[in-house]
């Protein structure tokens, strides 16, 4: 394994120079990555978590069109954060960005905080998040590490095939920041991030890659070493997952409460389904993401009035 401290300062500008190269060619145009704009780096950030790049756009789209502002996002009601969300998964990040709103609006005068510290301390903000923020918000210096860039720094500097599981965290932390080139942190960021995407993937395409004659890992792969991709997607067919998501669907869908009878019926083809069900919403309530009282339930917040909703509503496609 190499250590960071071995880079020579000619090593360094040698990597820095050819991945900023393959960057101004082959980058994705991001709006956030230019927009200046703090919220705007964060929903980015907090949307790409567990989240392939092509499906973060429109999402993004979606919540800056809706909640243009860290104002809007913290006033929003829950079922309709939920309903900008539909169909992204995860659907607990967006109630995340609407507490950091919170948050702002409670403790930093409206505004994200530009302070580190105070900005890891929102909720769902980690170091990746944080780091987005900072590199696309105020174009600090800050190194952004995703599964894609350790993919990247693990095998060039350190020589592992499959840097997730063999590189240490300190080491790529290090790393990142040794490699990072002052004042250019958003270009350096963003380019490493599409890099581990098309060229350093978990099956690396080494004839592509612009460092290749500086990587370590590079010898090893020639000679016939393989890295598999690390973690496999679970299987979604069946899963509690894709339970959640047609519970959340059917309550998104829905013109009003709904019979938590009919709910069941709509969605469940036996008992063991119907349990399944009424397990999820269960679930989701607790999460904060729906509501069940007395036979009814909803998306989000149940109502401070409970007349509108004594009589329920079906669910759409419920003909029994």
């Amino acid at each position: 394994m190499t250590s960071t401290a071995a880079l020579t300062p000619r090593q360094v500008s040698s990597i820095r120079r050819a991945l900023l190269a393959w960057g101004d060619k082959y980058t994705q145009d991001f709006p956030w990555r230019e927009a200046r704009d703090p919220y705007a780096a964060l929903v980015a950030a907090v949307c790409s978590q567990q989240t392939q790049m092509e499906r973060v756009l429109p999402l993004w789209e979606r919540w800056m069109a809706a909640f243009p502002t860290l104002e809007a996002a913290a006033a929003a009601d829950t079922a309709e954060l939920l309903r900008v969300w539909a169909g992204a998964g995860y659907p607990r990040r967006a109630l995340a960005i609407r507490e950091a709103a919170r948050r702002c609006s409670a403790q930093h005068d409206g505004a994200l905080p530009r302070d580190p510290i105070a900005l890891l301390a929102l909720p769902g903000v980690g170091p990746f998040t944080a780091a987005i923020v900072r590199c696309f918000g105020w174009a600090d210096d800050a190194a952004a590490i995703d599964t894609n860039v350790v993919r990247v720094l693990g095998r060039l500097v350190h020589g592992d095939l499959q840097p997730a599981l063999e590189t240490r965290p300190r080491d790529l932390i290090e790393t990142a920041e040794r490699l990072l080139p002052p004042g250019a942190a958003g270009r350096w960021n963003a380019m490493l991030m599409d890099y581990g995407a098309r060229v350093c993937t978990p099956r690396p395409h080494c004839e592509q890659c612009v460092v290749a004659r500086l990587c370590p890992a590079r010898p090893r792969f020639a000679a016939g070493a393989s890295a598999e991709p690390v973690r496999a997607q679970p299987r979604f067919q069946g899963s509690v997952r894709q339970w959640r998501g047609r519970v959340l669907r059917a309550l998104r869908e829905a013109s009003g409460a709904v019979r938590v009878a009919s709910l069941v019926r709509t969605l469940a083809a036996d008992d063991a389904e119907a349990s399944t069900v009424r397990e999820v919403l269960a679930k989701l309530c607790a999460e904060g993401l729906a509501w069940s009282h007395r036979g009814t339930c909803g998306l989000g917040d149940r109502p401070e009035s409970r007349s509108a909703t004594l009589e329920s509503t079906a669910v759409k496609g419920d003909s029994r």
